[in-house]
């Protein structure tokens, strides 16, 4: 389906502690990413917004008259800065077109890349959350073909607050019917005592395509912020042979909306409950360490508490400026070109096998098919299989969690 493309004007407020020149970077890619092209660029240096017009009546004047003076047509006017009910309103009364804030944008992408049922649910459920909070009674639940009016419900809600919270309270029921299941395929994955890592990052770091390259799959990847929305969970074997798990994540940006971090709890859990912590950053990105920041103060917020590797991607396109220093676990790759990537499994195969025991069994014959089938059960990886005069001989590795089924056969 072709997305028509709209004129934007995008309204830059600069406070004192903005980073303007990554804020606008990221807002250009972001307005790219939802379909937009910038028309008109217009920046404002603040101490703090106008409660009213957010820039000033005299700057709001100034704005009004250089769009009317535009040889094309403005169809939404997209402001840097977080938006409430009253200077909605006043905005779009004074400039006469659609007024949108980044978080509207955000949403807006999410609900362009949302594919799976759940995620549709998910998006529809922030965008729902963050329009009752900041939108006026007559525009919160409008839905259309632009930016900032996407969304992936089939229904046009009435402009009514109580069908939207009615519409709210369904969306959670489902999520939890959808996050049940998900529960029980976790359980069931915790109870073979799999090890999992999850790969995490500010958005177009190219976790995806690193997780294509480690797990041989074929994700959707493109050089686009959230490129991809849903998470996928893939098995890998490992060079000792070992299978483990490696989930694929919603990138991060600055100033996530809570609301979608919120709908989106459930996905988020795979990286929760993993073992190990892939932070993928674009270490060619001259921004990496304020990246570095936003994603691993997300992961606090979210109360995660597995070991984090930092994973600096794009290293074939490496800056030494760029390079980020601590005493973080750390590792260059390229997901591109596969440099390194041995590295980076030999990293993921230490911390593994703190949940897998390399033991050896010695089996009598009458219970060694057995034992083999108990083994296959538990997912555990048989390194080798020697048959005595009067017992087999098992070299394997098995997670701990598993131990105890084999315990009377172990020798040292």
């Amino acid at each position: 389906m072709k997305i028509k493309v709209e004129n934007v004007a995008l309204v830059y407020v600069e406070l004192p502690d903005s980073n303007v020149e990554q804020d606008l970077y990221e807002l250009s890619e972001l307005i790219h990413t939802a379909q937009g092209d910038i028309k008109l660029h217009c920046s404002q240096k603040r101490n703090s917004i106008d409660n009213n017009t957010v820039v000033g009546k005299g700057k709001l004047d100034e704005l009004k008259r250089t769009i009317d003076m535009l040889d094309c047509e403005i169809d939404v006017v997209i402001f840097s800065c977080t938006l409430n009910s009253t200077q909605r309103v006043t905005l779009s009364k004074a400039l006469e077109c659609d007024v949108i804030d980044k978080i509207d944008l955000i949403l807006d992408i999410f609900a362009l890349r949302a594919t799976s049922a759940e995620g549709k649910k998910q998006v529809e459920l922030a965008q729902l959350s963050y329009n009752l909070a900041t939108k006026p009674e007559g525009d919160f639940s409008r839905q259309g073909a632009g930016i900032g009016t996407r969304g992936p419900g089939e229904t046009m809600l009435e402009t009514n607050k109580r069908l939207a919270r009615e519409r709210m309270y369904r969306l959670r029921q489902e999520l939890k019917e959808i996050e049940k299941h998900r529960d029980i395929t976790r359980k069931k994955r915790e109870g073979n005592g799999m090890f999992t890592v999850a790969l995490v990052g500010y958005t177009n770091a190219g976790k995806s395509t690193l997780f294509n390259r480690l797990t041989e799959s074929a994700v959707y990847a493109d050089d686009k912020l959230f490129a991809t929305l849903d998470t996928t969970i893939r098995k890998i074997k490992m060079p000792n042979g070992i299978e483990i798990l490696i989930c694929d994540t919603v990138g991060f940006i600055k100033e996530l909306p809570h609301a979608l971090l919120n709908a989106f709890k459930s996905t988020l859990e795979e990286a929760t409950k993993a073992d190990l912590l892939l932070n993928v950053c674009d270490v060619s990105d001259e921004n990496v360490a304020k990246h570095i920041e936003v994603t691993e103060q997300t992961l606090s917020e979210l109360n995660t508490t597995a070991p984090i590797v930092r994973v600096y991607n794009k290293c074939d396109k490496l800056n030494a400026s760029n390079y980020v220093a601590d005493g973080c676990q750390s590792v260059f790759v390229s997901a591109l070109t596969g440099k390194n990537i041995d590295v980076l499994l030999e990293i993921i195969n230490k911390h593994a096998m703190t949940k897998y025991s390399q033991l050896q069994l010695q089996v009598p014959y009458a219970e060694s098919a057995k034992v083999l089938s108990e083994l296959h059960k538990c997912d555990a990886e048989c390194q080798n299989v020697e048959y005595k005069d009067d017992y087999v001989l098992i070299k394997v590795v098995i997670a701990k969690t598993h131990v105890n089924t084999v315990a009377k056969y172990i020798v040292f």
